[in-house]
C-alpha cells in the first residue's frame, strides 16, 4: 500500500483525481476486498496482466479488449466479480468523472455485465459484484451505493452505475457504457440473422468507442472483457480470441484448470512436479524416455492426477480441464490430427506449394501441374452452387496411387491432385460454363486422364449433357442422401490412406486473410443424424468433393488397374522408436541425435510426416526442378 508521501506525489501527476486508485493487487488486499488469500493465483495473475502491476492514471486499464477463457471451474465468475467493482474503484477516486471523459455534467457513466438473459446476469455475476462491494471497506467508508435498487447498483454521489444485462440491443439504450463484462460468451443466442453475443459486444464497443475517445492511442479509455468457456472451435468465441491474439489493445488469456489452482497443489513429495505430458493434437500420451528428446509445440505438462480422464474422454478432459475445445461441439471427424498428417504426406511427396492459387472467384494453376499423359485414371467430384449469396462451389480431382495392407485387406491409397473453391461476389453468379472450360483444361491440355466426373443434382442437368458432348463420363452423387461417401472418407483418413494438399484461398472476394479451407471444413464436419453437414456460418464444399472422389475410388475397382501394392508394417507391440514413427516425429524436430534416442539406431526407412515410414509416394506432378 503507498504511503501518505507516495500518494501525495502521485496526485500531483495526476490532479484529475482525489484520491489515489489502487493497484489491481492491492485491491485484492487489506481496505479493499479482502480476498488476496483466497483468490486462486491464475485468476489473479490474469487481473494484474489486464489492468497492470501499477495503476493506471490514464485509462481504466491497460488494453480496451480483454477476454478470459479456458477449463470449466477456473474462476471466471470471480474474476468478473472482482474486475467491475475495480473499475468502479477507479473512477470514482476522480475527483468529477464527467469532465474527465468530456460529459456533460450529471451524465450517467455505465459499466455493463452482460450474460445470456437479465435473469442470468442478476443471479449468477451481479449477486457476487454486489457481495464484494457490500462487503469492501473502501466502498463502506467512501461511496456506499442507493440500496433501493435491488438489480443495479448505483453510486448517486457521483452518477456511476453497474447494471446487469442481456445482449439485446434495447438493454444499452440512454447508457454511456465506459467497461463492459460479456458473460457466457459461447453460450448466447444465435439465429440465421443474429449471433447475439456478437450484436452485444459491437454494441458495448461501439457505446465505448464512440464516448470514451483517447486522443493519444487513436482508441478509447474503455475496457470490454469476454469470459467464458470456448464450447466448440468455431463461432463468436473462437473467432475473438483469434482476433485479438492479433490486436496489441487486447489481452486474451486461456488457462487450465491447474494453472488456475496453481502448480504448488501438484507436487511430489520432492518438491518436483507429478505430472506427464500430452500430446494434444494427437491426443495421446508422450512416453515418459522420450519427452526429454522431442520439440513439439503441442506437447502439454498435465498433472498426474488428470491422467485418467485424458487417457479415458481425451476430447471432453481437453475442453473441460484444459480449456481447449473441439472444432465444433461433435465432431465427425474426431481424430483431428489424422487430417493434417493428410495434406503433410501430399507436401512430403510434391512440396508446400498448392497446384491452385488463392484467386476465390477464378481457378488458377501453377506452371508445375501438369499431367503430362500420366496413365492413372482420375476421378473429379463438383459441388455445385451458383449464386454468391450461397455456398460456394467446390471441386476435386483424385486418383489412386498404390494399394496398401489394411485389416488383412489391399485397400487404396488415394492422391487428391489439386481442390478449387469457386466463391462468387454477392449478387453474382458463378458461370457454369467457366467450371466446364476448368475440366476441359485439366483433361486436354494438362493431359490428366480423367474417367468419371460425378456432381450433385443442383442445376447440374445443362452441365452434364454439355459435358457428355464432349466425351466425359458423368453421373450424379449426391453425397448429403447417404453417409457412405463421408463414412469412405473418415475411413481413408483414419487408415492413413488419404492426401491431399494444402490449399490457401480467401473465404469470399475481397477478404484479406487466407484462410487453409479444406482442412477447416473437415475438422467442422458433424453427423446431424439425417446427413453429414457443417456448423452454423461454416461450409463444406470442398469437403463433399473430397468425399465424392473418395467414394468413387474406393467404389470402382477399375481406378486400380495397373496400380502397384504395398503392404504396411506388422501392428506387433512398439517400442520408443515405433511410437516416434507413428506420430510422424521427424530427426530434424528432436533436440537429441539421431543414435541418442533409444531404438533410434535401428530405423532405416525415412520418417515422414504422418507416421508413414518409408512410404514411397511417386513424385508425379512437380518437374524435377520443382522437386
Amino acid at each position: 500500500m503507498s504511503t501518505i508521501f507516495e500518494e501525495a506525489k502521485w496526485l500531483l501527476g495526476h490532479p484529475q483525481f482525489e484520491q489515489k486508485p489502487a493497484s489491481i493487487k492491492e485491491f485484492l488486499g487489506v481496505g479493499y476486498l479482502e480476498i488476496e488469500s483466497k483468490i486462486r493465483p491464475g485468476i489473479a495473475q490474469a487481473l494484474i496482466e489486464i489492468f497492470g502491476e501499477e495503476v493506471n492514471g490514464d485509462r481504466i486499464a491497460t488494453y480496451e479488449e480483454a477476454m478470459v477463457t479456458g477449463a470449466i471451474g477456473i474462476g471466471k465468475t470471480t474474476f468478473a466479480s472482482i474486475a467491475l467493482p475495480y473499475m468502479a474503484h477507479w473512477i470514482l477516486c476522480l475527483k468529477d468523472p464527467q469532465d474527465y471523459f468530456d460529459l456533460l455534467p450529471g451524465s450517467r457513466i455505465a459499466l455493463m455485465q452482460m450474460s445470456t438473459s437479465e435473469d442470468q446476469a442478476v443471479q449468477v455475476i451481479f449477486g457476487d459484484i454486489k457481495a464484494r462491494i457490500e462487503h469492501s471497506p473502501w466502498f463502506v467508508e467512501n461511496y456506499q451505493f442507493d440500496p433501493k435498487f435491488s438489480k443495479q447498483i448505483r453510486f448517486a454521489a457521483k452518477d456511476i452505475w453497474i447494471l446487469p444485462g442481456d445482449s439485446a440491443e434495447t438493454t444499452f439504450e440512454g447508457y454511456n457504457i465506459l467497461a463492459g463484462i460479456l458473460d457466457e460468451m459461447d453460450s448466447h443466442k444465435i439465429t440465421k440473422d443474429k449471433d447475439y453475443a456478437e450484436l452485444g459486444f459491437n454494441t458495448i464497443n461501439s457505446r465505448i468507442a464512440s464516448r470514451f475517445i483517447d486522443t493519444t492511442t487513436k482508441g478509447h479509455k474503455g475496457l470490454i472483457i469476454c469470459i467464458g468457456q470456448m464450447k466448440k472451435g468455431v463461432g463468436f468465441a473462437a473467432d475473438k480470441y483469434e482476433e485479438m491474439l492479433k490486436n496489441p489493445k487486447a489481452h486474451v488469456t486461456r488457462m487450465t484448470i491447474w494453472e488456475s489452482r496453481g502448480w504448488q497443489l501438484y507436487l511430489n513429495p520432492d518438491g518436483t512436479r507429478d505430472s506427464f505430458w500430452y500430446d494434444i493434437k494427437r491426443k495421446q500420451i508422450i512416453p515418459a524416455t522420450l519427452v526429454e528428446y522431442v520439440d513439439n509445440p503441442d506437447m502439454m505438462e498435465i498433472p498426474a492426477a488428470y491422467r485418467h480422464q485424458f487417457e479415458n474422454k481425451p476430447e471432453m478432459a481437453l475442453r473441460d480441464l484444459a480449456g481447449i475445445p473441439p472444432a465444433i461441439s461433435d465432431p465427425f471427424i474426431s481424430l483431428t490430427d489424422k487430417i493434417d498428417s493428410c495434406r503433410d504426406r501430399w507436401a512430403a511427396a510434391h512440396g508446400d506449394e498448392s497446384p491452385v492459387k488463392s484467386n476465390p472467384s477464378r481457378p488458377e494453376f501453377e506452371d508445375w501441374f501438369r499431367g503430362n499423359g500420366d496413365p492413372r485414371r482420375r476421378a473429379v467430384h463438383i459441388d455445385l452452387a451458383v449464386s454468391g449469396n450461397g455456398d460456394a462451389l467446390g471441386m476435386a480431382m483424385g486418383h489412386i496411387d498404390h494399394l496398401v495392407e489394411r485389416d488383412n485387406e489391399l485397400k487404396p491409397h488415394i492422391v487428391i491432385d489439386c481442390l478449387i473453391r469457386i466463391k462468387a461476389s454477392p449478387g453474382q453468379e458463378i458461370i457454369l460454363s467457366d467450371v466446364r472450360n476448368v475440366l476441359y483444361l485439366l483433361k486436354n491440355e494438362y493431359r490428366f486422364r480423367i474417367i468419371d466426373v460425378t456432381m450433385d443434382g443442383f442445376q447440374s442437368t445443362d452441365t452434364m449433357q454439355q459435358l457428355r458432348k464432349k466425351k466425359f463420363s458423368v453421373d450424379y452423387l449426391s453425397v448429403d442422401k447417404s453417409t457412405l461417401p463421408y463414412e469412405d472418407l473418415r475411413e481413408a483418413i483414419y487408415e492413413e490412406r488419404l492426401d491431399f494438399p494444402k490449399y490457401l484461398t480467401y473465404t469470399n472476394k475481397g477478404d484479406t486473410s487466407l484462410v487453409e479451407i479444406a482442412v477447416r471444413e473437415l475438422q467442422q464436419l458433424t453427423n446431424t443424424g439425417r446427413k453429414i453437414d457443417h456448423p452454423t456460418n461454416g461450409s463444406k464444399d470442398l469437403a463433399d468433393a473430397m468425399a465424392g472422389v473418395v467414394t468413387t475410388l474406393m467404389g470402382d475397382r477399375g481406378y486400380r488397374k495397373g496400380v502397384s501394392s504395398q503392404a504396411s508394417r506388422p501392428d506387433d507391440a512398439i517400442d520408443d522408436a515405433e511410437w516416434l514413427r507413428r506420430q510422424g516425429i521427424t530427426p530434424d524436430s528432436l533436440r537429441g541425435t539421431r543414435a541418442s534416442i533409444p531404438g533410434m539406431s535401428g530405423l532405416q526407412a525415412p520418417i515422414l510426416p504422418g507416421g508413414s515410414a518409408g512410404l514411397m509416394i511417386p513424385q508425379r506432378l512437380r518437374p524435377s526442378e520443382k522437386r
